[in-house]
This record gives structure tokens, sequence and C-alpha cells, in this order.
């Protein structure tokens, strides 16, 4: 069967150093995205995770309202010894604000495990705000679109960096989607931004006999500046 995951980094933007890594998943030819569960189970099977690095994975709208999603998760970091705090699984806000409760409850939950929230896609929904004010969010994705346009756009910088000072003065991490060129790059730098992922680092990647072995192992890398990785990965 052919891999369809694909992990990108992501780089603290004040030493270019790896944050984590961020479990992507490839639709075409597929229906469904798979659960959250399962992509936790896919690349801890996969590579040798060693608990040396952050591992981001997308949360499907029908994890969010499952009522044995935080079963079928937790029985996953047990299974494969993952600590929960190098875990942090990312809701969209692309979810349904009728599922905000079910959203709430689920995700509580997996706090007390000491997993972090996400909160992905910042700034592409109405209800950006009402989601980072009811869920229990430690980090905040900002789209990508508010980032490529911050170059040429001094409304899009404005929001970039007032959206980046309500998030630290709430206590979250703030990154910074879709990073593609030393232009954007900068400005989410002046913006005080903590963490950049997008391809002017690397592209997502995994290993070129796909149907064989899904990924390269993953702990070599966790300790090594984000140079060193672009020279080795498989695209």
């Amino acid at each position: 069967m052919v891999n369809r995951i694909r992990l990108q980094p992501l780089v603290y933007l004040s030493d270019n150093t790896v944050y984590g890594y961020e479990a992507l998943y490839r639709k075409e030819g597929a229906s469904t995205y798979p659960s959250a569960s399962c992509m936790l189970d896919s690349v801890s099977s996969s590579c040798d995770y060693r608990n040396n690095f952050q591992l981001f994975i997308n949360m499907t709208e029908k994890d969010i309202v499952d009522k044995n999603f935080c079963r079928s998760f937790l029985n996953v970091l047990e299974k494969k010894c993952i600590d929960g705090s190098n875990i942090v699984l990312e809701v969209s806000e692309n979810t349904h604000p009728d599922n905000l409760d079910s959203a709430k409850q689920v995700l509580s939950s997996l706090r007390n495990y000491n997993i972090k929230i996400a909160l992905d896609d910042f700034g592409t929904e109405y209800s950006s705000m009402l989601f980072l004010k009811e869920l229990p969010v430690d980090i905040v994705k900002i789209d990508k679109k508010f980032v490529q346009e911050a170059p040429w756009s001094k409304k899009s910088q404005a929001l970039l960096n007032f959206c980046t000072q309500v998030f630290h003065d709430i206590g979250c991490e703030v990154v910074a989607e879709g990073i593609e060129t030393q232009d954007q790059l900068d400005c989410v730098k002046n913006a005080n931004v903590d963490v950049g992922q997008g391809f002017l680092f690397t592209a997502p990647f995994g290993n070129r006999q796909e149907p064989i072995t899904p990924f390269i192992e993953l702990c070599e890398f966790a300790s090594l500046p984000i140079e060193s990785i672009s020279k080795v990965c498989y695209f």
C-alpha cells in the first residue's frame, strides 16, 4: 500500500532549530481523511519515535464528535509508549460551530494527559475568536493567507502583528503557516511569531520507497538545524 503521510518540520524562528513535525495526509485517491488515532499509530509505527520531538496531528470533524475518540487515542499513546506532552492535536476553524461543545469536552479531556491543542488556520472563518475563547488552546497557527500577503499589504501585516500580540497575551504560542519567501519570513519575525512552517524551510517529506518504508528515521534529525534536514530529506 502506498504511504500517503508526509511530515513537515516546524521551525523556531529565534534560532532555526526544529520545533516539531506535522503529519500531513495526501488525500488524492482516498475518500476520507484518517482519524488522528490512525495517524499517530502510522507515524509511530513507521519511524523511531523516542519522544524527542513534538508531533502535530490534525483531528477530523468525526474525531471531534466521536465519544470513543479519547479512549482510542490514549490507547495508541500507551501502546507506543508516547508521552502526551510531545503531542499537539490540531483542531480546524472549519469545525462546525454546532460541534463546539463536543470539541471543548474532548479537548479538555485530552489536555489532562498533557496533550497540547492547536487552533489551525486562524483567520479563515468568522468563528475564529469564538473558538479561541471557548476551546483550551495552547498554540495558534495563523493561516498562510495573512503570512503571504504581509510583505505587500500593510493591513495584513498590521493584523499579523496585532493577532500575535493578543495570542501571546493569553498565553499561546504562535505558528505562521505557509512561509515561502524571505520577505514573508522577515514579516513574521518582525511580528514576533514564535514558530514558522512552510516551503522556505522544507517541503513535506517521506521516503522515496513509499510502498516499503514510509518514513526516514526522524530521530536522527530531531536535534539538527533545518539546513541539515533540508539536505537529506526525501521528497
